[in-house]
């Protein structure tokens, strides 16, 4: 019995050793912190911009936003205090606003 425990427990440290914490990601995620996912920004838009901006961001109620030429600064400050008819965002985290960015960018 003790034979297969000491097995046991030996497979599960090695198998845990070759999972690693993580903490790869994490070091991924901080050399990319100033870029945003446009993929997930594409999504983000569908869900909060198009019935003002428009279906495809050229422009509607509100301003067109594909190719946008806000500054990074101008647009997060924007979406996160509203402005003219725009509404705030407050909702949106700094990383989902930097994904909007770098939808409306492409």
């Amino acid at each position: 019995m003790k034979k297969y425990l000491s097995t046991f427990l030996l497979g599960s440290t090695l198998v845990l050793a070759a999972c690693g914490g993580g903490d790869d990601a994490t070091d991924n995620d901080s050399d990319n912190a100033d870029s945003g996912d446009a993929q997930a920004g594409e999504e983000i838009a569908k869900d909060n911009c198009q019935s003002c901006h428009g279906s495809d961001f050229t422009g509607a109620t509100g301003p067109a936003l594909a190719g946008t030429d806000l500054s990074k600064d101008e647009f997060t400050d924007t979406v996160k205090n509203g402005k003219g008819q725009m509404p705030a965002f407050e909702s949106l985290s700094d990383d989902e606003i930097d994904d909007l960015y770098d939808y409306f960018q492409e």
